[in-house]
């Protein structure tokens, strides 16, 4: 399988709605921006949707746990 190259408005936009997940506090216009961006992303580039979000939700979540792990110690 290819590597997903992903797009920094991309991440931006997942990066908020982590934030926003993690907060209790995610609006419906961020969960359509990042859908709608990942759909697009997918089309443009030629790979399936899934694949892309999967890819996409790794790269920031394991990003914030790592930045978590940093702090608490």
């Amino acid at each position: 399988m290819a590597e997903i190259a992903l797009t920094d408005e991309l991440v931006a936009l997942e990066t908020r709605a982590w934030e926003e997940i993690r907060a209790g506090r995610l609006t419906i216009e961020t969960a359509q921006a990042v859908q709608a961006a990942i759909t697009a992303h997918a089309a443009a580039s030629g790979q399936g949707r899934y694949e892309v979000e999967k890819a996409l939700k790794a790269q920031v979540r394991n990003a914030a746990e790592s930045e978590d792990e940093t702090e608490a110690v």
